[in-house]
């Protein structure tokens, strides 16, 4: 894991291109927390879930057809959690608000993503398939290290989307729940998406009661400080 130190940053999109639910750019705090290096990959669900199955050759490719509570159980089992929406973010991007995890230009040798630019928003159900043209599916984690976020995180723009514990709730147009279903939020893209998915800001919205070819997750857990407590001397 990671360590993201604790502070504000800067969340969210200002672009007049992003999605609604990006907006608005603010600053959020964020306490400190450690965050997986890499996503889940099938070698280390497998341990959890023994009849997890997966195509020869594999083990070391980010675990994928996982249900957002698959993906909770996981976490509590190995005593972590899922990340929370912000804490991705901020792990995604850290404090300056820049686009993608190494800068504010896109870069086609530091993302696992397709490189068509026009794909469709994913604020609906996610599962498309790959693109003529396009990656080549899944890659071990850190098969692009150019693409490492400011702590170092991997893949946090493209080859898998990655649950996080939050759930998405549309509003009406005074920006309060208008009480439709609860669905999970998505983060980074996947490899079958575009530079557009791959944005640190943008969020894509699953069911939570479904899963796709290209949804997994990594790990969070939050970081306690350690207080030295002094040692009262003898009384004389």
């Amino acid at each position: 894991m990671v360590f993201v130190p604790a502070g504000e940053f800067w969340m969210g999109s200002d672009d007049p291109n992003a999605e609604s639910n990006e907006r608005p750019l603010r600053k959020v705090f964020v306490p400190a927390f450690y965050i997986d290096q890499y996503e889940v990959t099938n070698r280390r669900y497998k341990e959890f879930k023994k009849d997890h199955r997966y195509p020869p050759g594999e083990d070391d490719l980010p675990v994928t057809f996982v249900f957002k509570c698959e993906a909770e159980e996981y976490c509590r089992r190995a005593d972590r959690r899922l990340p929370t929406n912000a804490e991705w973010e901020k792990a995604a991007r850290g404090i300056d608000g820049r686009v993608y995890p190494w800068g504010n230009e896109f870069s086609a040798e530091r993302a696992n993503i397709n490189r068509r630019v026009g794909q469709a928003s994913t604020n609906a159900p996610n599962c498309q398939p790959p693109l003529e043209g396009g990656s080549k599916g899944k890659r071990p984690g850190g098969s692009f290290p150019k693409g490492a976020s400011p702590y170092g995180c991997q893949d946090m723009a493209g080859n898998v989307w990655e649950w996080v514990s939050d759930v998405w709730l549309d509003k009406n147009f005074l920006g309060l729940p208008w009480g439709g279903e609860a669905r999970g939020i998505i983060r980074g893209g996947a490899s079958n998406y575009s530079q557009l998915q791959a944005r640190t800001s943008y969020q894509g919205f699953e069911a939570l009661g479904a899963t796709c070819h290209d949804v997994g997750f990594r790990c969070a857990m939050s970081a306690i400080p350690k207080w030295r407590h002094a040692v009262p001397s003898a009384t004389r």
